[in-house]
């Protein structure tokens, strides 16, 4: 069990405390016997300690004791996009970067990409609800899903610390915002996506939408067209626009890239299924 270096040991020691050890998995990852792993955990049992104190433990002493290790390791999981520089800093521990690099590898921490998600609020979150309860008996076959966005190249991503069994952190931004101009409309049996000049305002939004669906408006009589907040959207002249092609204009709750209009409608059901069964 002496081959086994103490990051290893410690890294066994912080899987079972978690309860997701994986015996099988340590052995092909260190290339032990399934032995040398039980010696470590009934070591710990008896010493709550890795290192050992007899023969076999001689050489140079460990550069992190058991109580840094954990501290380590909470720092990382509060600081998921520091650096091994930042973290020494955080730490102040009296060792090198590349010796914080070799104990974060030995905790199981992996780096990945952040995940990005736009920031959401209370008033956000009551306006989706309400939308989803006024229109939760609604034929979706005559939606009409409308947005335009202004795509660019550029990275938000952040390189994060994670272990292997741990989901990959969300950074959270205040918007997505890029400079190629696209609108796209999609409804049950059809799709538009076109290409835009110029920045949108009330006039060119509603030139913009009648060239895009000139081809389909006969077809879209009757539809309700879902589009967010933004002015232009609910301008007078898109208004008198819709009521020109006999297309009801209804308002998508703003700010919403997660919106998951079935999940809140279940949530409506089920609340209405307690109401009148209220001893299931």
């Amino acid at each position: 069990m002496y081959k086994l270096t103490e990051e290893q040991r410690w890294y066994i020691i912080c899987e079972r405390k978690k309860g997701s050890i994986n015996i099988s998995n340590i052995v092909r990852s260190f290339k032990c016997r399934h032995a040398i792993i039980y010696d470590v955990i009934d070591y710990y049992r008896r010493h709550n300690d890795v290192n050992y104190t007899d023969r076999y433990n001689a050489g140079r002493p460990p550069a992190l004791d058991s109580t840094q290790i954990k501290q380590l390791d909470q720092t990382i999981q509060q600081n998921r996009s520091a650096t091994a520089a930042e973290l020494l800093s955080l730490t102040n521990f009296n060792t090198t970067e590349r010796t914080v690099q070799r104990y974060r590898l030995s905790l199981g921490y992996r780096p990945r990409k952040s995940v990005i998600k736009v920031k959401t609020n209370n008033t956000n979150e009551q306006n989706r609800y309400q939308f989803a309860a006024l229109h939760h008996l609604a034929n979706i076959r005559k939606y009409i899903f409308e947005d335009e966005c202004y795509v660019g190249l550029r990275s938000t991503q952040q390189i994060v610390w994670c272990k292997r069994e741990e989901s990959t952190s969300k950074k959270e931004i205040s918007s997505l915002r890029a400079h190629v101009n696209l609108i796209g409309f999609i409804w049950w049996n059809g799709y538009v996506f076109r290409r835009f000049d110029n920045w949108l305002n009330s006039d060119t939004y509603c030139d913009t939408v009648n060239e895009a669906l000139s081809g389909n408006l006969r077809k879209l009589n009757g539809f309700l067209f879902i589009s967010d907040g933004i002015k232009w959207h609910k301008s007078a002249q898109f208004k008198r626009w819709c009521d020109k092609y006999n297309i009801e204009l209804c308002e998508w709750p703003g700010y919403s890239p997660d919106f998951n209009a079935i999940e809140l409608v279940w949530n409506i059901i089920k609340q209405k299924f307690k109401t009148k069964n209220p001893k299931s």
